[in-house]
């Protein structure tokens, strides 16, 4: 008989099986549960904590302070100045509409542009940056709620156009774009600070984070070896070049002969780089180093260093020059004037192409385009300033004897304003070639340096002997008969030679027959030199030869920068040239000026006042002047503002060292410093930009 089942026995063992089941599944649930957290908490820490934040927090970047850049003397070129910048979270403004309407009178902006970003940009959103105190204040009364305001530097230039290309300019954010700005960027640019706003869960502000940028140094920046003086004398005798000549384009470099320091760069036409906004992109260039151009017959002297230093020729040699006409390989070769047989320093002092031609076809190619790279043509000059191209120079392989004769006397071959000035100067110190330097020193916030830039000797050209020898043939050429007799100033030797090139017309592939380049190359005084100087003027009208539209720039730029660098004229035979003097003291010889300014240099020194210094004492220092001589607007003490006159003469200058209007810029206390006062180039009244809050004038009167 089969066994009888317990139902209540099956029952209590299913019951006790489910039972154990939904333990097994809760423990392991809860255990899952675990683990997850634990993962989240522990080992995903880092990423989930980052996403949140993302959610609740909105950063945004603001430029901290940027170094300045003083000239070699101290004085101001570029420094930073604290605005306040307007942005808006979206999400907190009620009716955007609205809030657009008031802004749009305060800001001078479309009403529509605001809306647009403030309903676009539900999180964070640049409504203007850079705003006046006023329009600051305005803001800060209005009824502002998702408005914020956050203080960040405006870059400020206070000599506007004095060189301009120069310096270059920053972007918004406070990099540089351009000139000095870019290339020591790395140095100047601070990181940026970070700004945060915290929100709740349907995103609103609930806290910023007031972290701003840290106060700077007062004199942290880099110091230049840019002479303000020099530069503003340089561009005011370009600027009349340019105007009586109506040219297209024109440069002049100014270099220190002993050191190799660049002390004027000069452009035509000028930029304002506190407004790169309102000017063709092309203003910006800085054309000495970015534009390259025939050298014409200034590049004779080269040819004639090398066959001198290769034994190809002697100095007494005679070359026939054809009595002005030659042909050469289905080409003719003119001279300006009918020459017949030329000794090799007349074929410079006359500058006879056709004597060019002859002297560069005995050199051939291998050996001549072994100079011309010598003397740095063909590769850029390794200045610190961007955008130097290397200039034109075609293989020496490719040339055709026609190649060769041309460029003898500077055609078919490129070349820079540096690159130009450069390899002159190599003529000047004894045959050396040296890296130009446009920068002295960096210096930290006490304003003491902490690098110096030192020019170094990169190769030898030529001999000594040579150079002293090519320098005696580029003296012929200032003297009566010579080419370059313009550009002598009276009591100074100078040693030169003038260039006049013809233009390629880039549509034709021809020279244009109405478009030249004038040139004027060389160095002062003569037998110790103490300035390299190139002036090339882009098609002049009227005149064409580098003797006459250059050559003046030359000798005017000379006679007023040698006084003020106490260097003495040379020839007693001449009377001395009228040098600085200060007005009230009727006939003060050069020699008493340089002796007054060295004692005021020495004054200065004594000071030991570093950089920055007049800045930190809050107001513009109105009485710091730039004395003719030494005076460098910092170490100098205060003294009354005299008027600077020339002996005779009274053609005046006026350049206003602008300061930031008080509105804009209020409480920098870093004006101080800019205000070695120089003068203003004398532009008619209706082409000058409008005058500016807290100019100061000094005046200078010279020939």
């Amino acid at each position: 008989m089969a066994e009888k089942r317990n139902p209540g026995k099956f029952l209590n063992a299913r019951y006790w099986s489910c039972c154990l089941l939904f333990n097994i599944l809760v423990i392991g649930g809860f255990c899952l549960i675990l683990f997850k957290a634990f993962r989240l908490q522990v080992l995903e820490y880092s990423t989930w904590d980052e996403r949140a934040r993302n959610q609740v927090q909105t950063t945004f970047q603001v430029p901290a302070y940027r170094g300045s850049i003083y000239d070699c003397k101290g004085r101001l070129l570029s420094y930073s100045v604290p605005q306040p910048s307007l942005y808006a979270d979206g999400d907190q403004i009620e009716n955007p509409k609205k809030m657009a309407a008031q802004l749009a009178a305060l800001l001078g902006e479309p009403e529509a542009a605001i809306e647009k970003k403030l309903v676009a940009n539900r999180h964070f959103v640049w409504l203007k940056r850079h705003l006046t105190d006023q329009q600051a204040a305005a803001i800060e009364a209005m009824n502002r709620r998702g408005l914020s305001l956050t203080r960040e530097y405006k870059r400020f230039y206070p000599y506007r156009q004095v060189a301009g290309q120069v310096l270059g300019f920053v972007g918004m954010d406070g990099v540089g774009l351009e000139g000095v700005e870019k290339s020591f960027d790395q140095v100047l640019r601070e990181n940026a600070t970070s700004v945060g706003q915290v929100r709740d869960g349907i995103r609103k502000c609930l806290w910023m984070r007031p972290c701003l940028p840290p106060e700077p140094g007062e004199s942290f920046g880099v110091r230049l070896a840019l002479d303000t003086f020099i530069q503003y004398v340089s561009e005011c005798e370009l600027e009349a070049a340019m105007a009586k000549y109506k040219a297209k384009a024109g440069e002049v470099v100014v270099v220190d002969a002993q050191t190799s320091e660049v002390l004027a760069i000069a452009n035509w036409p000028p930029f304002d780089p506190n407004h790169p906004d309102k000017r063709n992109p092309n203003s910006w260039r800085n054309r000495v180093i970015t534009d390259s151009f025939e050298p014409g017959s200034t590049f004779k002297v080269f040819l004639v260093s090398a066959a001198l230093e290769e034994g190809v020729i002697k100095e007494k040699d005679r070359i026939f020059c054809e009595n002005g006409k030659c042909k050469l390989a289905g080409h003719v070769i003119n001279d300006t004037h009918p020459y017949g047989w030329l000794t090799i320093p007349e074929v410079v002092k006359y500058s006879s192409n056709i004597g060019a031609s002859k002297l560069a076809l005995q050199m051939g190619n291998e050996r001549y385009a072994r100079y011309i790279k010598a003397f740095g043509f063909g590769s850029p000059t390794g200045i610190s300033l961007p955008g130097e191209v290397k200039g034109l120079l075609r293989s020496h392989k490719r040339w055709r004897p026609i190649d060769l004769a041309t460029t003898g006397f500077g055609q078919s071959i490129g070349v820079t304003a540096m690159q130009l000035n450069s390899a002159i100067q190599t003529i000047a110190n004894g045959g050396e070639f040296i890296e130009p330097q446009i920068a002295k020193e960096i210096l930290d916030a006490q304003g003491q340096p902490v690098s110096r830039y030192c020019a170094k000797p990169l190769r030898r050209v030529m001999q000594k002997q040579t150079a002293d020898r090519i320098r005696a043939m580029m003296e012929l050429v200032t003297k009566e008969g010579g080419t370059g007799t313009s550009a002598v100033p009276e009591g100074y030797t100078v040693a030169g030679k003038t260039g006049t090139a013809q233009v390629l017309d880039s549509a034709t592939g021809r020279y244009a027959s109405n478009k030249y380049t004038a040139v004027f190359t060389g160095f002062v005084p003569a037998d110790k030199p103490r300035l390299v100087m190139t002036v090339v003027i882009h098609e002049p009208q009227g005149a064409i030869y580098g003797g006459v539209v250059s050559a003046p720039v030359f000798k005017n730029i000379s006679a007023k920068v040698l006084p003020y660098l106490g260097v003495q004229p040379t020839l007693e035979s001449v009377p001395p040239a009228k040098g600085l003097r200060l007005a009230g003291k009727s006939g003060q010889s050069v020699a008493k000026a340089s002796a007054d300014a060295s004692k005021a240099a020495a004054r200065g020194a004594e000071t030991k006042k570093p950089v920055g210094a007049a800045a930190r004492s809050g107001k513009p220092d109105a009485d710091k002047t730039l004395k003719a001589g030494a005076s460098d607007g910092i170490t100098a003490k205060s003294q009354a503002k005299p008027a600077v006159t020339r002996a005779s003469g009274l053609e005046q200058y006026s350049l206003k060292a602008q300061t930031p209007a008080t509105g804009a810029y209020q409480g920098t206390g870093r004006a101080g410093a800019a205000l070695a006062s120089l003068p203003e180039r004398s532009v008619p009244r209706e082409k000058r930009e409008p005058a500016h809050a807290g100019e100061t004038t000094l005046k200078l009167l010279v020939d």
